[in-house]
């Protein structure tokens, strides 16, 4: 496939510290968090990724993206850039009702984060979130959104705030979906469309 991002492709990548099996456990049962099995197997075999790529093609005809991708977040990398504990200690918002259904697995160039979602009916799912429009926890309430219930809170994000954007049905299917082109000298990691 024209533009397809494939880690074999960047042996000279920066690599990140292994996480064990025992490590991924003991954050997930601290945090609440279920990683899916896509999402573990990456954290074994790669541990984060950070997109600093110096050689692709131009971007083909006929391939369309939406936004850049800076890094896929790992554990205990030793990056704090991409690093998961870290983000989720330092999140703000992200301390509050987000983390009961979703975790970041990667980061947008202006800081946006792309999350998996782990309960409700959209398991599995990946979504870009627009930090620029998401609402206040006190602006969920006050419109009857139930912060316990996983769908409920999605279902506002999507369909009346419009940060949450559907990007991939899975972790697996996110990776498939990246492609890295060079635009005038700048090399860009993107997810392609269409986007569901």
């Amino acid at each position: 496939m024209a533009n397809e991002f494939r880690f074999e492709d960047y042996p000279d990548a920066m690599t990140f510290k292994p996480v064990t099996d025992k490590a991924i456990a003991a954050f997930a049962a601290e945090q609440g968090i279920e990683f899916s099995s896509d999402y573990m197997a990456f954290l074994k075999a790669h541990n984060g990724f950070y997109f600093d790529l110096d050689t692709a093609s131009p971007l083909a005809d006929g391939v369309e993206t939406f936004d850049y991708i800076t890094y896929l977040r790992g554990l205990d990398t030793g990056f704090e850039y991409n690093d998961l504990r870290v983000f989720l200690a330092n999140a703000g918002l992200w301390d509050k009702v987000f983390r009961a259904f979703c975790y970041p697995v990667a980061e947008g160039r202006g800081g946006d984060p792309i999350v998996e979602i782990f309960s409700g009916n959209a398991k599995g799912k990946i979504y870009f979130v627009d930090q620029d429009v998401i609402p206040e926890i006190d602006e969920l309430a006050d419109a009857g959104v139930d912060l316990q219930n996983a769908d409920d809170v999605l279902a506002y994000m999507i369909h009346q705030q419009g940060c949450f954007n559907e990007v991939a049905t899975s972790f697996s299917q996110f990776i498939a979906k990246l492609v890295v082109y060079d635009d005038n000298g700048s090399i860009n990691v993107s997810i392609r469309r269409p986007l569901e």
